[in-house]
């Protein structure tokens, strides 16, 4: 794809596309319905990009010429006009990403994919409204969007497969790790799996097993270690140097696990309370801001990079 990009929505996540996309030299058009947040937002780019020139993933001398890519767009309308790829990345709420889609769909050019951020929705339902669904798709990043190399793509029931196919190799152009859902489900992979973790850690704290910090250190220092370069699935072949053998094997022992494991679908009152203030006593917690905390994510985030990019060699 050739030509300018549209930036939808200018939160943290509209803001980190926005980035990336500079840095590779697109034009881009951010739009948001709060002016506040386009001020800010505008901020955050130009950080996001001082940031990765400073941990050598940007030449500095390109830091300002990329930020000048970046225009602000007073309406949806203006800012998909010539847009030949839209990435929208406003609050992940059904009926809002609806409306935002249908006013996308009318204005921008025929052939132009129209991509959502949502983390959790279907593709099947935000197109419904569209009168071009088949060029509208998911394209799921993390945070901070402008560090973390994966993009979940997948269509809805309507999309085409060159709209996936098209997303796909743009992602890929930006330097993105691409994985193409082959069906949809609430919250793709990588929120499905976050999800499962979340709950039983949450139950951890809950059930007084141990304290909040402790888990986050033993995920941390254990198979958090690995799981960077080792998934789970392959993780299970190497531990029972077959992954039939490991079946087999650990069967039983999984199966003690997961009947006492927690079940519920929603937080218990007593639950949150109980991992609010656990969060809240962690010395790192009690020691820095929100601010600091994301900066110090960030820029061990930088050196696991170049860790994995040693791996994948």
């Amino acid at each position: 794809m050739h030509g300018p990009v549209a930036c939808i929505g200018a939160g943290l996540i509209g803001t980190g596309w926005a980035t990336c996309f500079a840095a590779q030299g697109y034009a881009v058009r951010l739009q948001d319905s709060r002016r506040d947040v386009l001020e800010a937002g505008l901020k955050r780019i130009y950080a996001n990009l001082k940031f990765l020139a400073a941990n050598r993933l940007l030449d500095p001398a390109e830091v300002d010429a990329a930020f000048e890519q970046v225009e602000v767009a007073g309406t949806i309308a203006e800012a998909v006009a010539d847009a030949v790829y839209v990435q929208e990345s406003v609050y992940d709420d059904l009926e809002l990403k609806r409306a935002v889609f249908a006013e996308m769909d009318a204005a921008a050019p025929a052939q132009t994919v129209l991509a959502s951020s949502s983390s959790g929705l279907l593709m099947t339902d935000i197109q419904q409204g569209t009168t071009k669904p088949e060029r509208c798709v998911l394209a799921h990043p993390f945070l901070p969007v402008h560090l973390i190399p994966l993009v979940e793509v997948v269509g809805g029931a309507r999309t085409a497969a060159l709209a996936v196919r098209r997303t796909a190799g743009l992602m890929e152009a930006l330097g993105k790790t691409v994985v193409v859902l082959k069906k949809e489900v609430p919250g793709y992979i990588v929120n499905r799996l976050q999800a499962a973790l979340l709950r039983e850690a949450i139950d951890l704290v809950h059930r007084g097993v141990a304290s909040a910090e402790d888990v986050d250190r033993a995920f941390c220092r254990g198979c958090g270690l690995r799981d960077a370069f080792l998934g789970p699935l392959l993780r299970a072949h190497l531990a029972g140097n077959s992954i039939e053998n490991f079946l087999e094997r650990y069967a039983q022992s999984y199966h003690s696990r997961w009947k006492t494991m927690a079940a519920w679908t929603s937080v218990p009152p007593s639950a949150a309370g109980a991992v609010r203030e656990g969060v809240r006593e962690m010395r790192i917690v009690r020691e820095k801001g929100i601010e600091d905390l994301k900066n110090w994510r960030d820029r061990l985030l930088v050196r696991q990079l170049g860790l994995l990019e040693a791996a994948d060699e």
